[in-house]
């Protein structure tokens, strides 16, 4: 199986690519004019070029929903946390990225209720998510069994903070053939849970789980229903565990190394059963956060930084467990572009003299 950072670096060259324009979509009723300008998504979409770029401005109101038809084009929103002044963020309530569309990243938008990939028969990929409030991550049913998916990062983003329907948070099984996926340094959390045992959070092939936090309320939550040959490494399942006996799902041929598991319903790996294989994980055991509940809920305040204990450097790759470890850090902003915190300019400028500005800015 590929490491994390071959498939990031893998997919990430798919944006390596010299942008031809970037275009703007301001839904706010104080927006300025311009050729490059619009109210709404999809118009900007219609006007974009393969390797464009797209701003979506935040705003107080949502935008319309949207699909992705082209290529390798970038969207750009201002992350799920924003620190400054006037708070407001880039929501959508539902975007699909088109069949056949290969070379999508979306970075700082939030999705307020499904983010679907592929709308129909054919093959769907190179696809990077980051730095969103996203209540689900999902594969149409519409096709034949024949579709198929690769490519994916989700990485840096608040997965199901609204979700109450049943249905996993991220499902990428549905009719498709998965193959190399990476899903890091997320908070996921998973749908209301039922008498049944409610229905998880993950379905996925092939992938690679790495530095997440599972948040659950400690009872019957739930992090994987229908998950195979997939290696599972460095997270933390906090009230949520990794699998339930109370619904038909499947974890089988899957490596489980270096989690840790606190206030479940289960704190036990499922190691040694199903072709499940696993090393160096911490059951029930305190992952000592600073600031984080064992609830089914996710709040912006909350801080997941370790305060000591085994997860601090306790990762397979000599870095924290959960989502402080890893090659990138989860951020507490999911801001995509660098925010200027400081401009210093001259009280005099002479005209034809040179300025000397100084810049402060910060970003993930």
């Amino acid at each position: 199986m590929k490491s994390l950072l071959t498939l990031c670096c893998a997919i990430l060259l798919i944006f390596e690519v010299n942008a031809q324009n970037i275009w703007i979509a301001d839904n706010r009723p104080t927006a300025p004019s311009g050729s490059h300008i619009f109210a709404d998504v999809a118009s900007a979409i219609t006007a974009a070029s393969p390797g464009d770029i797209i701003h979506i401005i935040p705003s107080q109101t949502f935008y319309p929903d949207f699909t992705i038809t082209k290529d390798s084009l970038t969207f750009f929103g201002i992350g799920f946390n924003p620190d400054k002044d006037q708070p407001n963020k880039t929501w959508v309530a539902n975007v699909i990225i088109a069949t056949g569309v290969f070379g999508t990243r979306i970075s700082g938008l939030n999705v307020n209720d499904d983010l679907t990939i592929g709308n129909g028969d054919g093959s769907t990929g190179n696809i990077f998510i980051e730095n969103g409030d996203i209540d689900r991550i999902t594969t149409t049913t519409a096709g034949s069994p024949g579709k198929s998916l690769s490519n994916v990062v989700i990485r840096n983003c608040v997965i199901g903070f609204r979700e109450t329907s049943l249905s996993q948070v991220i499902n990428l099984t549905q009719e498709t053939n998965p193959t190399s996926i990476v899903i890091t340094n997320n908070v996921i959390m998973g749908s209301s849970t039922t008498s049944s045992g409610g229905y998880g959070s993950i379905n996925v092939a092939d992938a690679i789980i790495k530095n997440n936090l599972f948040l659950g309320d400690g009872s019957s939550d739930f992090a994987f229903n229908s998950v195979t040959t997939t290696t599972i490494t460095n997270n933390i399942f906090y009230g949520r565990a990794p699998i339930s006996d109370a619904v038909t799902g499947t974890l089988n041929n899957s490596t489980f190394t270096n989690n840790m598991s606190f206030s479940t319903g289960n704190d036990t790996f499922p190691i040694g059963s199903n072709g499940n294989t696993g090393s160096g994980n911490f059951e029930a055991t305190d992952p000592q956060f600073v600031g984080v509940s064992v609830v089914d809920d996710w709040d912006f305040a909350n801080d997941p930084s370790l305060s000591g204990g085994s997860a601090i450097n306790g990762g397979n790759d000599g870095t924290d467990i959960g989502l402080t470890g890893g090659t990138i850090p989860f951020s507490i902003t999911g801001t995509p572009l660098p925010t200027i915190r400081v401009l210093r300019l001259p009280e005099i400028i002479k005209q034809g003299d040179n300025v000397d500005a100084t810049i402060e800015a910060d970003g993930n």
